[in-house]
């Protein structure tokens, strides 16, 4: 499987030339698979460019596009989806009811004639919408989705994409709170706590997690729903994944200091001896699992 990122920022777009280098557009993943498959995670303003891509390639016309929930950073480039707009593309829309909504009328409801000139009606495309469950599983093609629910402050997924052996586990919008320093009970207590988020990313490839703050700035948000750079290394160490993709960064945070976190998140690895090895996921990165 092939991994893309065209949006890698939490909460609001935040162009300018202190986040050149990891970017700033809000979340959008692309997944390939062996067969030419194409998932999107999410659709924050980085589909836009995916879109463009999409279209300039011409090779997929199916495309399933899973939503983890419906916050305005996760689905606001939609409606500049450009294969939204050409005939003969088949888009499938996954996600959950979210306080007893159904994912149609979400999606349906931000493209009404008072926020966006054109109604999803006026699509000419094959366009589908699926409800899905947290804890559940899913044939696609073949390749298998999974899905567990994360600690956030609306409904929202988790994604296990499953092909030939391999997997990618996508967590963002994940509220993990680790203080360790190394108190053994208290690492052990947090295990315990943590223990279905832990098997459910066991041994993954590539952990794709929320970091949306440092460790100092996490104290201050507890219950947004979002991690630390810090919590996510310890529970990446839990889980024995074997890659660790920093994701979902504060629109505060510059590319500096994003350099900070993954520095302090590789050193936190190496103190511990793990050998997972972190990056920071930045627009146009490109990963083959």
């Amino acid at each position: 499987m092939i991994v893309k990122f065209w949006g890698t920022r939490g909460s609001i777009p935040v162009p300018g030339k202190k986040t050149i280098k990891y970017g700033g557009n809000t979340p959008c993943v692309e997944i390939r698979t062996a067969d030419n498959h194409l998932i999107i995670l999410d659709a924050g303003s980085g589909i836009r460019e995916l879109g463009r891509a999409i279209i300039n390639d011409n090779s997929r016309n199916d495309i399933d596009i899973f939503i983890s929930h419906y916050h305005w950073d996760h689905i606001q480039g939609i409606p500049f989806f450009l294969p939204l707009y050409e005939k003969n593309y088949k888009i499938t829309f996954y996600g959950q009811t979210s306080n007893g909504i159904e994912i149609e009328t979400l999606l349906k409801s931000q493209m009404a004639r008072n926020f966006f000139p054109i109604e999803i009606a006026e699509i000419r495309n094959d366009l589908n919408f699926r409800k899905i469950t947290s804890n559940s599983s899913y044939e696609i093609g073949n390749l298998v989705v999974k899905t567990f629910r994360a600690n956030h402050s609306s409904p929202t997924l988790t994604f296990k994409i499953e092909q030939n052996g391999k997997n990618i586990v996508y967590m963002t919008d994940n509220e993990l709170n680790f203080e360790i320093d190394g108190d053994k009970s208290r690492y052990e207590a947090l295990k315990l706590k943590y223990k279905d988020f832990i098997e459910f990313c066991r041994g993954t490839d590539c952990l794709i997690h929320d970091a949306m703050y440092d460790q100092k700035l996490l104290e201050k948000k507890r219950g947004w729903g979002h991690s630390s750079n810090i919590s996510v290394a310890y529970f990446a160490i839990m889980a024995e994944v074997k890659n660790l993709i920093l994701f979902h960064y504060n629109p505060d945070y510059s590319d500096a200091k994003i350099d900070v976190m993954l520095k302090e998140t590789v050193a936190l690895l190496k103190q511990h001896k793990s050998k997972i090895k972190c990056i920071a996921a930045k627009e146009g990165l490109i990963i083959n699992i």
